[in-house]
């Protein structure tokens, strides 16, 4: 055990006071839960994605719904949301209680590929995991659910893998997400070679300019504070194994430097979903009061 308390919450400038969620719907509403499958160009494969659809949620309703883009952990699925995070029964619960705005979840499946663009060459370009979801994901959400097509009702989450993800894909489009959610990600401070996924992602050795343009880190040091930051959120176990609490703290000291607004959260586990789940609640919160 580390000298963290079970729950320390670290807090940096983070903007102003949101409004207040939007009214919760009728008691008897209920969250839904569905899967789509679609093509994605960026992949040239046919994916799918699982949707939690919040209580009270209208196909026709006049205003589309926030939506928060949920990424999975290295082995894992779009389904771990609801087996472990059990996101369905919190968002409802939380939007029921008026805690949160009626939010739909979208979750992709990303394989193991590390939900970033693979190096390749100038002749066999690598798949492109990021763009994936930057463009293909949010694309057919809108064409087919209720959703916000704007900055403002966008955020994206993710863990381990997917904090990652979702850190890496949130900064380097910061005009498609309000905020961004990294759950014990994986920001290495330098190109990791310990597993061949690394290899792939990144060359080996790794390509200086590709590392530049997706690592979380190497964006998070160009930052400058202004409108244009998501609002950004990290969160970790302070006995995670895989060095990802040491990655958390780097970045926070990063975002603190730049004077980048920013909340960290060191919750007491290990590198598992017992873990990250304590925080569901708190950053669930954190989201909806981004959102517009």
């Amino acid at each position: 055990m580390t000298t963290f308390s079970a729950w320390v919450g670290l807090l940096f400038a983070v903007g102003a006071a949101a409004a207040p969620p939007d009214a919760a719907p009728a008691s008897g509403a209920h969250a839904r839960v569905e899967e789509r499958r679609f093509h994605s160009t960026a992949l040239d494969l046919d994916r799918s994605y699982v949707v939690v659809l919040p209580p009270g949620y209208a196909a026709a309703a006049r205003r589309p719904y926030p939506v928060v883009y949920l990424l999975h952990g290295l082995g894992g699925d779009p389904h771990d949301w609801l087996t472990y995070a059990k996101l369905d029964a919190v968002i409802e619960r939380l939007v029921r209680a008026g805690e949160v705005r009626p939010m739909v979840l979208v979750a992709p499946d990303g394989d193991n590929q590390y939900w970033t663009d693979h190096l390749g060459t100038p002749e066999h370009p690598g798949p492109r995991w990021g763009a994936y979801v930057a463009d293909d994901v949010l694309a057919d959400a809108e064409a087919h659910l209720n959703v916000r097509k704007d900055r403002a009702g966008r955020a994206i989450a993710g863990v381990s893998m997917g904090g990652h993800g979702a850190m890496s894909i949130g900064l380097m489009h910061p005009d498609r997400f309000a905020a961004i959610v990294s759950m014990a990600g994986a920001l290495f401070p330098e190109p990791p070679t310990h597993r061949p996924i690394y290899k792939q992602v990144w060359g080996f050795p790794a390509d200086p300019a590709h590392w530049e343009a997706t690592s979380p880190i190497a964006l998070m040091r160009r930052l400058t504070p202004g409108p244009e930051v998501p609002a950004l959120y990290l969160e970790c176990g302070d006995d995670d194994p895989a060095g990802f609490l040491e990655d958390a703290l780097l970045a926070h000291q990063i975002l603190r430097e730049r004077g980048v607004p920013h909340e960290l959260r060191v919750n007491d586990g290990a590198h598992t979903w017992n873990t990250w789940t304590f925080a569901t609640e708190d950053w669930l919160r954190f989201v909806s009061a981004h959102l517009k």
